[in-house]
């Protein structure tokens, strides 16, 4: 067994392939791991000094944890690539090795000009959360947000079994009043229409900031171009679930979420103000909800934040962990 540091642009654009292998075949890694999402995210925020550990066996990838190098006034940090528009954070693994967290996070001790090293959003059945600290650094851990998680049922018509009755009645009750405006319709974005249903999307999200005086982080020229990139190399992928409610001939709301591994992931989500008593958000929710059923997805992931909407679907909290190792 072989443990790696890939330094360079070049390295990281090389390693592809197989990272992608990598992901293919583990069974619980999530979109956020893809390298599809991460090389986006770097292409945008990248400093230019990655910092990936990897571990091969006979030659094959068998994991990796893809870091940086971030330097700040005062410190040189190593934080994973992805971070803060990732919602879970964690190293990839082939499910075979199960020893290899614990050695690719002793690696991170050997990166000499680091002072630290800070991992958030650990998800409960993350590599990371379990690997052992490495014995020469000093660690801190932090409660991370909660992410709330619906277990969904095998047929779309038990929803209720798992959904709130209420809040499927206040959504056919929503839908009555969008069909009394005109013909209600969701189109779901394909590689054609995923840059005009992105951009439909970023509109509703600011014009709702806008409305509070502020201008929301969708207005920064750069996340827009990541979600641009991840989300067609997604669409190429069958990952992305993008869709557009209409009422009438308005454009009302647009989802923005992933499917994988048999998990739903609602990323992002905007609506017009001006329809809020048509409940666009939650109209859309419940059609990607049924339609997650119907892929095979088993939960329903609300991701960061506990926002009262997603307790209102029935889901339950699931805790990320953050992991910060200093050196003495």
């Amino acid at each position: 067994m072989r443990i790696e540091l890939i330094d360079s642009d070049a390295g990281l654009q090389a390693l592809i392939p197989e990272w992608a292998a990598l992901w293919r075949r583990v069974p619980t890694s999530t979109p956020f791991q893809s390298p599809l999402w991460l090389t986006a995210w770097w292409s945008q925020f990248g400093t230019g000094i990655p910092r990936i550990i990897t571990a091969r066996a006979g030659g094959a990838l068998i994991g990796v944890l893809p870091l940086y190098e971030l330097h700040e006034t005062d410190s040189i940090k190593l934080l994973p690539l992805g971070i803060s528009v990732s919602d879970y954070i964690d190293a990839l693994i082939d499910p075979a090795y199960p020893d290899i967290p614990d050695l690719l996070l002793a690696a991170i001790a050997d990166i000499i000009f680091s002072q630290q090293c800070h991992l958030p959003d650990l998800p409960p059945d993350a590599a990371l959360r379990r690997a052992a600290s490495p014995h020469n650094l000093r660690e801190i851990c932090d409660p991370g947000p909660p992410c709330p998680v619906l277990i969904l049922p095998a047929d779309p018509d038990d929803l209720a079994a798992v959904v709130p009755r209420k809040t499927l009645r206040d959504v056919r009750q929503a839908q009555s009043r969008s069909e009394a405006v005109g013909p209600v319709t969701i189109e779901t974005a394909d590689l054609s229409t995923v840059d005009g249903a992105l951009e439909a999307l970023f509109c509703l999200h600011q014009k709702r900031w806008r409305k509070r005086g502020e201008e929301g982080v969708l207005a920064d020229p750069a996340v827009r171009r990541f979600h641009h990139e991840a989300a067609s190399a997604f669409c190429a992928a069958g990952i992305l679930r993008l869709y557009e409610l209409r009422i009438g001939t308005t454009l009302a709301g647009v989802y923005y979420g992933f499917h994988s591994n048999r998990k739903a992931y609602a990323y992002l989500g905007g609506f017009d103000p001006e329809m809020t008593r048509l409940s666009p958000g939650a109209q859309l929710l419940q059609h990607a909800i049924c339609a997650a059923i119907h892929e095979g997805a088993r939960e329903f992931h609300f991701l960061r934040g506990g926002e009262s909407y997603k307790y209102a679907w029935g889901a339950t909290d699931r805790f990320n962990l953050a992991r910060t190792f200093r050196r003495p």
